[in-house]
């Protein structure tokens, strides 16, 4: 008999009392594909932990929530529930997202049909991920380029593949590095980017994995200025640790890492010098092996119809 892979959830939660629930609800409803809920509460003021024992008692051995002495930031939440699971499959969600319905059973079932061996390999499993907007319009991101393009990293530093619905294998996560430095927002990138870094072999599926709730994270709290300057820290962070793991960015990428602070800084203090260093680095980041997505139009589409909507 064929052992069915054991799925773990990783959750991060911090007073979501009003969504909380609806985040564990969409993984109980695949309980039968699911072996954990591992969730690492940073120490909510709110009733989220209450929710959470709740929980726990109705889910006893299944839903195992962790509550932080005191409050320690995203990132290093995020960096708790790395210590956590004990399955054979890794899958992370935000306290304040959903799972795809259905989409932990199509995972199974691609491991199965694929041959992958999940004890062994260091695989990741993306599937596509919805967007939904504060004014109920959605949009639906597709992480298809992974089985098109042979550079990972790349993708990720030009925003093309999102770990949004990845599911991955619990050797890549035991090969994470601890990069969190309090509250800095900074680390995001160093942190995400890991897996790209250590997987080996990359799968797709073309299915809805994870529903992003946009416009109530930490980032809506921040200024226009703290959004300029942690762009840069962040981008600057992952290139040294990117360094540091014997991965250097080529010319291309590094060129759209300009484009994307220099667009920032032209929103916020327009001035013709900051306008011409946004069209120069985005010409020279033109990547033409990517197709249409080399030109990044969408994502800057995206950008500019925010901006249009009074997004800050």
């Amino acid at each position: 008999m064929i052992r069915v892979p054991k799925i773990s959830v990783l959750i991060i939660t911090y007073n979501q009392e009003d969504v909380i629930h609806r985040a564990i609800n969409s993984i109980l409803s695949q309980k039968e594909w699911v072996h954990e809920i591992c969730i690492s509460d940073d120490c909510s003021t709110d009733s989220t932990w209450k929710i959470l024992k709740d929980f726990e008692i109705k889910y006893p051995n299944f839903i195992k929530p962790y509550r932080n002495e005191h409050n320690v930031g995203i990132f290093e939440n995020v960096e708790k529930t790395w210590d956590m699971p004990i399955g054979d499959i890794i899958y992370q969600l935000s306290g304040d997202d959903e799972c795809g319905e259905g989409y932990f059973e199509k995972v199974v079932k691609f491991i199965e049909n694929n041959n992958i061996d999940y004890n062994n390999e260091l695989f990741c499993i993306y599937g596509d991920y919805m967007q939904i907007n504060a004014n109920a319009t959605s949009i639906l991101h597709k992480n298809k380029l992974i089985v098109k393009n042979d550079n990972p990293i790349s993708l990720k530093i030009r925003m093309l593949l999102s770990n949004r619905s990845a599911c991955f294998s619990i050797n890549i996560l035991k090969l994470f590095q601890k990069v969190s430095e309090g509250r800095s927002y900074s680390v995001e990138l160093s942190q995400d980017i890991q897996l790209q870094l250590f997987t080996k072999k990359n799968y797709y599926i073309p299915y809805c994995g994870n529903i992003y709730y946009a416009g109530i994270g930490i980032s809506t709290r921040m200024s226009q200025q703290e959004r300029i300057d942690s762009t840069f820290n962040t981008w600057e962070k992952a290139i040294l640790f990117l360094a540091r793991n014997n991965i250097t960015l080529d010319s291309k990428d590094m060129a759209y890492i300009n484009f994307i602070h220099n667009y920032r800084k032209t929103g916020m203090h327009f001035s013709i010098g900051n306008f011409l260093n946004m069209i120069y680095y985005y010409l020279k980041s033109i990547d033409i092996t990517l197709g249409f997505y080399g030109f990044q139009l969408d994502r800057i589409f995206f950008i500019l119809n925010n901006r249009t909507h009074g997004k800050k």
